[in-house]
């Protein structure tokens, strides 16, 4: 039966053919550690994008949240409710910007109910729209006048006609008409001045060519003088009472369906792209919320990506190098060592190698260590076979019990010296010179045998009686 040290040396390998083959695996290796460097620097600038986008996201759903928030509790509903009436307003026309301060003026004004904050949200974002301004800004505007006249907010695009009408058909904007309301509010009903009586007043002004701070300056004189002398505030502007219901009516006509009708022409210019902004800034609303508790998360991604690519750039690559050179120095030592290496169990160390460099560095350490485990247990089967099999095809003599192989090498002679005799050199040189090689073989069996049989003869002149053991010679 052949023995595990016999099949490791006759599966021999040497050493150039060893090195090869780490040398191929070296090769590999750095084309992966190429690789794996580029990697590394792609996922370091992503991950440092991820992380700074993911701050970016979360900042601007936190401010976005407190505000609803805030308005949740005056409303007495959660923020996620308010988050969510929030998005069924967001359009195009009324983005997310817009929406939050909005519904914050609707709660200070006092509304509470869902459906209402949200029917009267639309209907001063179509008043908006119509005049080309925002809604949280006109709902600033009016919501003072509406409270002056005891008016609730309206909750319809039709309600908002006479604005609409008043801002497209004057030269009064709502800014004036809010200064002027100011004044107003100072007495109330003491002025006996209804909501579209001021609206018909803003209009006859516009047509005598009072507007701007003029129409302020003279609704200042008006206010006063009817406060204190207790007349209307159309008799202190000298509008009699038919000039008012002319205008009245002339409004009431015109501004049917004008708020819906300049809306629809004014929103003919939002197109594909600010569609996307708006649903993107939805999205990144949405998703900046759920991500909220991943903030610590973003900020280690933030920080740890310039740390990747700084060690891509310069640890890396030197690391590398060094790993690569110790494996080969040390696959070189252990071949050094002994004379063949299993040929199988080397190409599979160098496979390994080969295999797991194209992994992160990790994978390289690995590859290193198993490829020395598996040259160190080659060593040690080497070792014991060499202690266990004597190799003797260039010949040598053989005085112990000895396991040897025989014929590896070509033909060969096994010859017990006590046959030979051990004095009778010329007579073996006989029996055995036509298996020997070269002269040099010869040569070197001669000295081996010269040099046994000198050593019996001292041991004889001391009368010491020495039994050698007889074993193999493998010549």
């Amino acid at each position: 039966m052949i023995s595990v040290g016999d099949a490791v040396v006759k599966l021999g390998l040497d050493k150039t053919q060893f090195n090869e083959g780490m040398r191929s695996a070296g090769d590999e290796t750095d084309a992966s550690a190429q690789k794996m460097q580029k990697g590394m620097r792609i996922a370091a600038i992503a991950i440092t994008a991820v992380g700074i986008a993911g701050l970016k996201l979360v900042a601007d759903a936190r401010k976005m949240n407190a505000e609803l928030g805030q308005t949740a509790i005056t409303v007495g509903m959660t923020t996620g409710e308010m988050r969510g009436l929030a998005l069924e307003l967001s359009n195009v026309t009324f983005r997310l910007k817009s929406v939050i301060p909005t519904l914050e003026l609707l709660a200070r004004a006092g509304i509470r109910d869902k459906e209402v904050l949200k029917a009267v949200a639309n209907a001063f974002d179509a008043l908006a729209d119509a005049t080309g301004s925002s809604a949280e800004v006109v709902a600033d505007q009016l919501i003072p006048a509406f409270s002056v006249f005891g008016v609730e907010l309206p909750k319809t695009n039709e309600e908002m006609d006479k604005f609409t009408w008043l801002v497209k058909n004057t030269m009064i904007n709502l800014s004036d008409f809010a200064s002027v309301m100011d004044y107003v509010a100072m007495y109330g009903s003491e002025l006996s001045v209804t909501l579209n009586e001021m609206i018909a007043i803003m209009a006859i002004l516009n047509d005598r060519g009072i507007m701007g701070a003029a129409a302020t300056r003279l609704f200042r004189t008006a206010v006063s003088q009817a406060a204190k002398e207790g007349m209307s505030l159309n008799d202190a502007l000298n509008i009699s009472n038919a000039t008012m219901g002319e205008y009245i009516n002339k409004i009431g006509t015109e501004a049917v369906g004008a708020t819906q009708a300049y809306a629809e022409v004014a929103n003919e210019q939002f197109g594909i792209m600010d569609k996307l902004k708006t649903a993107w800034d939805d999205l990144t609303f949405s998703m900046g919320s759920f991500l909220t508790p991943l903030e610590p998360v973003f900020a280690l991604m933030t920080a740890l990506g310039p740390m990747m690519l700084a060690m891509s750039l310069t640890t890396l690559p030197g690391l590398v190098a060094n790993l690569k050179a110790s494996a080969i120095a040390l696959g070189g030592y252990a071949v050094a060592a002994f004379k063949a290496v299993a040929s199988n169990v080397a190409l599979a160390a160098s496979k390994i190698w080969a295999w797991a460099s194209a992994i992160p560095i990790a994978g390289i350490a690995i590859a290193i260590a198993g490829v020395a485990a598996l040259i160190a247990s080659i060593a040690i089967v080497k070792s014991r076979a060499a202690a266990a099999v004597a190799e003797l095809a260039e010949g040598g003599i053989v005085t112990r019990p000895t396991r040897a192989l025989i014929g590896e090498a070509g033909p060969e002679a096994v010859i017990p010296l006590s046959q030979a005799g051990l004095t009778g050199t010329r007579e073996l040189h006989v029996h055995i010179g036509n298996y020997l090689g070269d002269e040099m073989s010869r040569r070197k069996f001669m000295r081996d045998l010269k040099q046994l049989m000198q050593e019996d003869e001292r041991r004889s002149l001391f009368g010491m009686n020495q039994s050698y053991g007889y074993g193999r010679s493998s010549l």
